[in-house]
C-alpha cells in the first residue's frame, strides 16, 4: 500500500492570506503515516505564528527534517526544542559550518545556521541527531535523499556562495538534501533550496525509489540567478517528467516562475505561500 501524504507550508516568503506571516524562510509541515514532521524552521517567528493560526500543533512532531544549514531554514530551531523535546532530527553532515553569500559590491554577509541554532543542538541529547551520508527512508514510502550527486553541467548552487569571506573557498552546500512520498499517485517531492539542482535532485530520488512517475513538486527551487540555458534545461526536464502539479516556493524567484508558467501551463505551476497546502 502507498502513502498519502498531507504537506502545509507553515512559513514562505510570500502569503496571500493576510492573516498568515511570511518571511525570507521557509518551513513545512507533513502528515503521513500517522506521522508529523516538521520540514525546516524558516528565520523569524512566522513558523510559530502560523503553525497557531493554521491549528498545528508542533508538539505532535516526531521528526525534524532540516534541508541545510543557512539561516533561513535553520533559525527557529531552538524555538522548537522548547516546545519539542521528542523529535528526532535528520540532517547531512556539517550543517552548522560558517557559511558566507559574497556578492560582487557587497559586504560579505554571514549566512550560515544562527549560533543560537547551533547551540540549541549541541544541547540536546546527541542521540536524537542523526546525520546522514546516504539517502535513508523515515517509512517504507518515506525517504530523505541525504546529500545528492551533482552530474548536470547546466545546475550549480544558484548563488555566491563561499566558506570564508575573501571568496577563497566555494560552498558547494553538500548537506543540501530533499524528501519524497511515494503516493498512489506517484512521487510528491519536498524541497527546501534544492542547491543540489532540480533536474540532479529529482533524477536522484527516481533512482533511488525506482519510481518515474512525478506526482508533484513543492518547496525552494533556487532559479532566482538561473541563466537562459539553466531555466530552458530545467523547464525541458520538467516537461519530461509530465507532473501533475509544480509549487514553487521561497527561493524561485518571481521571474523564473512567471517564465515556468510560460513553459509548462498554469493549469500545472501554482505559486507557493504560506499555507499553502497539497494533499496525495
Amino acid at each position: 500500500m502507498n502513502t498519502s501524504v498531507k504537506i502545509t507550508v507553515l512559513v514562505d516568503t510570500e502569503s496571500f492570506d493576510e492573516n498568515l506571516a511570511k518571511e525570507h524562510g521557509f518551513s513545512a509541515w507533513i502528515e503521513t503515516e500517522g506521522r508529523h514532521i516538521l520540514f525546516d524552521t524558516g528565520q523569524t517567528g512566522g513558523m510559530l505564528e502560523n503553525a497557531k493560526r493554521l491549528g498545528i500543533d508542533l508538539k505532535k512532531a516526531d521528526t525534524l527534517v532540516l534541508s541545510h544549514g543557512h539561516f533561513d531554514h535553520t533559525g527557529q530551531i531552538p524555538q522548537f526544542l522548547e516546545l519539542n523535546d521528542k523529535a528526532e532530527i535528520y540532517c547531512c553532515y556539517d550543517l552548522g559550518i560558517t557559511r558566507y553569500s559574497c556578492k560582487i559590491g557587497t559586504d560579505p554577509r554571514s549566512i550560515g545556521m544562527p549560533e543560537a541554532s547551533r547551540e540549541a543542538l549541541s544541547t540536546i541529547s546527541q542521540s536524537r541527531i542523526h546525520e546522514i551520508g546516504t539517502p535513508r527512508y523515515l517509512t517504507n514510502r518515506v525517504g530523505m535523499t541525504g546529500p545528492v550527486p551533482r552530474h548536470s553541467m547546466f545546475e550549480d548552487t544558484g548563488g555566491p556562495f563561499f566558506l570564508d569571506d575573501h571568496r577563497k573557498v566555494d560552498d558547494l552546500i553538500e548537506d543540501d538534501q530533499s524528501m519524497w512520498f511515494e503516493t498512489d499517485k506517484g512521487l510528491l517531492i519536498l524541497l527546501g533550496c534544492c542547491h543540489a539542482g532540480l533536474v540532479n535532485t529529482v533524477e536522484y530520488i527516481k533512482a533511488i525509489s525506482g519510481i518515474d512517475k512525478i506526482h508533484g513538486i513543492i518547496g525552494g527551487m533556487h532559479l532566482v540567478n538561473a541563466d537562459e540555458k539553466r531555466l530552458q534545461y530545467t523547464f525541458d526536464s520538467m516537461k519530461s517528467w509530465n507532473p501533475d502539479i509544480l509549487v514553487p516556493c521561497h527561493c524561485t524567484g518571481q521571474v523564473p516562475v512567471a517564465r515556468m508558467i510560460e513553459a509548462i501551463g498554469s493549469d500545472i505551476v501554482t505559486w507557493g505561500c504560506s499555507g499553502y497546502t497539497v494533499e496525495a
